[in-house]
């Protein structure tokens, strides 16, 4: 299965105030978007058994795997699974192991997904 499938999108973290004037002090998590890998600290995109089993994206969640060497704390969820992120782009991006991890994405949900991704193929 290809990744480019899975709709996936580089993303990055941040912890900022929430902008809402009702939460006034309050520091949260954010998520953004990002165009390119350079600018990226992570990768989302479907679950590749989810979206076979499921025939599609509807009823699909999402797997998000960070990278440490790009700046992500070990205590950013989710963990405690950390990627190197590499590769030009999405449709040639290898996930590849980070110092004393596995290279391999194990989701420990319902689905118990189990699989690489290598450029820009998930298998």
């Amino acid at each position: 299965m290809k990744l480019a499938d899975l709709e996936p999108r580089f993303l990055r973290y941040e912890k900022r105030p929430d902008p809402d004037p009702a939460y006034s002090g309050i520091v949260r998590e954010f998520y953004p978007f990002v165009e390119k890998i350079e600018d990226a600290q992570g990768v989302e995109f479907l679950c590749p058994v989810c979206f076979k089993a499921n025939g599609g994206p509807a009823g699909t969640h999402a797997v998000i795997c960070w990278s440490s060497s790009r700046g992500i704390p070990d205590d950013v969820r989710p963990a405690p699974g950390r990627w190197r992120l590499v590769g030009t782009g999405l449709n040639d991006l290898s996930l590849m192991e980070e110092p004393g991890k596995t290279r391999s994405v194990q989701v420990l949900g319902d689905c118990k997904a189990h699989f690489y991704v290598t450029n820009g193929e998930v298998t």
